[in-house]
């Protein structure tokens, strides 16, 4: 027993040493004392590292720290650690604990200079006025920096290099160059012109796979009740579809973008007008800001105001206004067609807005829709008023595009009594197709939360037939994979009548690009058809595949596409934060405000 007695105690002794402290020994000893037999040789400490930091600036404070063996209940305290500006900074460490003598060790602290970014000197182009002008450095200027400009403040006619140096204690020196060119009165007229006579491209903010190019297809694709009265199968649907929420946004860029190719007409006598204009300057040296006069059809006027120039020019065909600022190069024009078509823009190098006003069969319809690209990032706001000003039903979105994927959430539907707090749909930026969309809406006060998705991308669904019969609460009946029988649902609570359905197959409304050639020129329209397509109540998805099987014997190997459904998810929230924070920032008569009445010059 006395054996057993001490192996347990050297054992224990054993562990607690491990720990850094032994609690066993000889009479009259006490853990919280010194590590320290002989009770006069303090320990060494040992296996300590201290190691040499490298950082680049960023604003922030930056240490270093000692490791490797560090006894427990170590005080360690350092001098000239934390260090925010460039430099290296010698940095002490002090160890100290009882029973043992203290160490100091020391390493070298580097913060290195960073690098300037976001930093633009921007050339650009004045009319010679007798005085000076200059460029100026833009962007994210760090505090503290010193710009220095050589070969700025020329007011002689010419190009000019402008040199701006910036200096900052954290940063490396850096230089922009630009040019400045002052135009002569003699040849000024081709430059305002030039700096009038630019299109945007609002095609450009999305995808190319998403452009009506890439997403036409040379005929319709198959839709409609007629076309699934017999068995279909399910690969022969078209996958770029276009939903009723992406559709605002898409119907809209097509009818700014045909609207504002009426510039197109203008342009063509750019170099007339040029022509036209500069001869009156150089007969008008003193008095030249403003032009009245008929250039190739069109009744003409050009107007100078500092750096801002405008053109308004007008036929019975449209009515254009042009303005251009050279200081901020911004572009704004206002395009109108007839009473009731009319466009209006403003365009800067990563940002575009516009609004388009348009009547048809005495539907009033407005939109406003905004990019802002970032990096090859897009991110946008779209509006939509379909009525009149006083009666109208009103849609709010907001859109970001990557190289992946491109998602807009709205709240598109056909009546006020319809209340959708929430619309995505998700299409791939590199194929235009359709990924599958979310929805949140209250119908008759029952809430749903819906997964919508392309029928070929589920697997165990090969054919589809439809036949216009109401189906318990679906208003056609659905035959899959040639069955004779009705795919048959199931309920999130079979208890309620009323209970949503969990899944089922319903005939969704969709538009397809189709190109057109006339006379040897490819147009794009979009078609309306409806196609078969899968929704699962989001909370349902897991149990899906069971559940089908459970209604649907048949209905073997059915499995959700996961890469779709978390595309939808990933952004669902996100998106529905912002779209909910923007919905009521813009109002039907700021957009009418935008957009104005044409000029007073072309009633004259």
């Amino acid at each position: 027993m006395k054996k057993f007695w001490l192996s347990m105690a050297l054992l224990t002794c054993v562990g607690v040493l491990v720990m850094g402290v032994c609690a066993c020994g000889g009479a009259g000893s006490n853990p919280e004392q010194p590590n320290n037999p002989e009770g006069n040789q303090p320990q060494q400490f040992s296996g300590i590292t201290f190691e040499d930091g490298e950082f680049t600036y960023d604003g922030q404070s930056h240490s270093i720290a000692v490791g490797g063996s560090i006894p427990a209940n170590t005080t360690i305290s350092y001098e000239n650690n934390g260090q925010t500006n460039v430099g290296e900074y010698t940095v002490k460490a002090n160890l100290s604990k009882d029973g043992y003598e203290s160490k100091t060790v020391t390493a070298t602290l580097k913060i290195n200079k960073a690098e300037f970014v976001g930093v633009t000197l921007e050339s650009k182009k004045f009319i010679y006025m007798g005085k000076p002008y200059s460029l100026e450095v833009s962007g994210d200027i760090p505090e503290n920096t010193q710009i220095t400009y050589t070969g700025n403040d020329q007011k002689e006619v010419g190009e000019h290099t402008v040199t701006a140096t910036l200096t900052n204690p954290n940063y490396i020196t850096k230089t922009l160059t630009a040019t400045l060119t002052i135009n002569a009165k003699t040849d000024i007229a081709l430059a305002i012109i030039n700096g009038l006579f630019k299109k945007p491209e609002p095609w450009s903010f999305l995808p190319d796979a998403l452009s009506p190019e890439s997403m036409g297809y040379s005929t319709m694709p198959i839709g409609g009740r007629e076309a699934f009265a017999s068995d279909v199968n399910v690969s022969q649907i078209a996958n770029k579809s276009i939903g009723k929420q992406f559709y605002v946004l898409y119907e809209g860029l097509c009818d700014a973008t045909s609207t504002i190719n009426k510039l197109d007409s203008v342009f063509a006598i750019s170099a007339t007008l040029a022509d036209v204009y500069q001869t009156f300057i150089n007969n008008n040296p003193d008095d030249y800001a403003t032009f009245t006069g008929a250039v190739g059809g069109f009744k003409v006027k050009i107007a100078l105001d500092g750096n801002k120039s405008t053109l308004l020019a007008g036929n019975s065909t449209v009515n254009i206004e042009l303005e251009y600022d050279g200081e901020s190069e911004q572009r704004t024009a206002r395009i109108q067609v007839t009473d009731g078509m009319a466009v209006k823009y403003t365009a800067a190098e990563n940002s575009l807005k516009l609004a388009v006003k348009k009547t048809v069969s005495d539907v009033g319809n407005i939109k406003q829709i905004e990019f802002a690209q970032n990096q090859g990032a897009v991110a946008g706001y779209l509006r939509e008023f379909t009525g009149t000003e006083t009666k109208n039903l009103k849609t709010t979105g907001v859109f970001a595009s990557n190289e992946n994927y491109t998602v807009i959430m709205s709240d598109k539907r056909e009546t006020e009594d319809m209340v959708i707090t929430g619309y995505e749909e998700v299409y791939s930026s590199v194929t235009g197709e359709y990924l599958g969309g979310r929805v949140q809406e209250t119908v008759k006060f029952v809430n749903y939360d819906t997964l919508w998705l392309h029928l070929s991308d589920v697997s165990g669904f090969n054919k589809v037939r439809i036949e216009e019969k109401s189906n318990g609460l679906n208003l056609d009946s659905v035959f899959i994979n040639g069955q004779s029988t009705t795919l048959e649902t199931k309920k999130v609570n079979p208890i309620i009548p009323t209970s949503s359905r969990r899944y089922d197959v319903e005939m969704k409304e969709v538009w397809y690009v189709v190109a057109k050639t006339n006379n040897g020129k490819t147009e794009y329209e979009l078609e309306k058809t409806l196609i078969p397509m899968l929704f699962v109540q989001t909370e349902q998805t897991e149990n899906f595949a069971t559940d089908i099987k459970e209604k649907n014997s048949y209905m073997t190997n059915v499995q959700l596409p996961t890469a779709q459904i978390t595309a939808t998810n990933t952004y669902f929230t996100q998106l529905k934060e912002l779209f909910d924070s923007v919905k009521e920032s813009v109002t039907y008569e700021e957009i009418q405000t935008y957009i104005g009445e044409k000029n007073e010059f072309f009633n004259a």
